[in-house]
């Protein structure tokens, strides 16, 4: 038997016409429903309770031209809501002296098909927030997803709230052990500055100490960058902290040395690198525009001399001053 593969064919696409023309009849005349329910609208003003009236009907006209724009009819703003048919209403809420403008399209009425709402600061703000209020209605996306330089409303503009802290003009005196050499309790100091907070501190210090103690003479400074965290927020708290640091050290030691100054042998080190700190101790007068601490502190750089390690372990105490900017600086009570 011989096929006719022409007939095959035009019964293939007779049978897809069949099936296919329904479908796209129906989505057309659906399309085309719903286009003639989005550009045939009514405009509701709703709820707009502490508002005044020619503010409300005014702020509806802006809204209503922002839809004309998008090629949207939309009537003029109405008080009284149809029965039926594709509605977007507009109310105002007022709390406090802020305004919220909440913007719906329904259909039927009381049916919510979509709704966006912004704060604004005031009546007159509706200026700048139509536009974006109608835009991501219509388009269905994020309120804050069109917002610019000319329509941020005061509202989203508004600063964060931070906790508070002070800040601290730190100063101190401290000794300073080098284990593994005869140097022990050698003088240093340190002056810095923090900004302080009920629970934590941040700060920055420079270190200085140098000394000679029998057979060995030493000097090192430091620059650091580090936190504290207090354990209560009472008037005397333990603290503990760290951080790292551009640290310098020098290391000479003398061997058989007398008051002479000779010596049968010596030798010299020095490098500078980054280091690493841990402090803890006890913070006084917390309740007060001053501070008093005690503190231990082990300075590691990250490198070794040559000849002899050094890793600096003191004890200090030191003096805090509340600092405020513009005043008469540190000394300010």
């Amino acid at each position: 038997m011989k096929i006719n593969l022409k007939s095959y064919i035009l019964v293939f696409f007779i049978l897809i016409l069949t099936c296919v023309l329904p479908f796209a009849t129906y989505a057309q005349q659906s399309s085309a429903s719903a286009t003639a329910k989005v550009r045939n609208a009514v405009l509701f003003i709703g709820d707009h309770a502490g508002i005044d009236e020619v503010d409300a009907q005014s702020a509806a006209i802006l809204i209503a031209a922002e839809f004309r724009k998008l090629g949207i009819a939309v009537s003029e703003p109405v008080y009284k809501a149809p029965q039926s048919g594709n509605v977007y209403r507009v109310t105002f809420r007022r709390l406090g002296e802020k305004i919220l403008v909440h913007l719906s399209q329904e259909n039927p009425p009381g049916t919510v098909i979509v709704e966006k709402q912004l704060w604004i600061a005031n009546i007159e703000e509706i200026i700048q927030a139509a536009p974006r209020l109608v835009d991501a209605l219509v388009n269905d996306k994020p309120i804050d997803s069109n917002v610019d330089m000319e329509s941020v409303t005061e509202h989203e503009a508004a600063k964060l709230n931070k906790m508070t802290g002070e800040s601290l003009w730190n100063i101190g005196i401290f000794g300073v052990s080098l284990p593994g050499t005869d140097v022990v309790g050698e003088p240093g100091w340190e002056f810095g500055w923090s900004y302080e907070t009920p629970k934590y501190a941040v700060g920055t210090e420079f270190r200085f100490s140098s000394g000679d103690s029998a057979d060995d003479d030493f000097m090192f400074t430091s620059w650091s960058i580090g936190g504290r965290y207090f354990f209560n927020n009472k008037n005397i708290s333990p603290y503990v902290g760290g951080g790292f640091s551009i640290f310098r050290g020098e290391y000479h030691n003398f061997n058989g040395r007398n008051s002479y100054d000779y010596y049968d042998y010596y030798y010299a080190d020095n490098d500078s690198g980054l280091g690493a700190y841990v402090v803890g101790g006890v913070s006084m007068l917390r309740l007060t525009k001053s501070r008093l601490k005690l503190e231990l502190r082990v300075d590691r750089p990250f490198f070794s001399l040559p000849n002899q390690d050094m890793m600096p372990i003191s004890i200090g105490i030191f003096f805090s001053q509340h600092y405020v900017p513009g005043r008469s600086g540190c000394w300010w009570f």
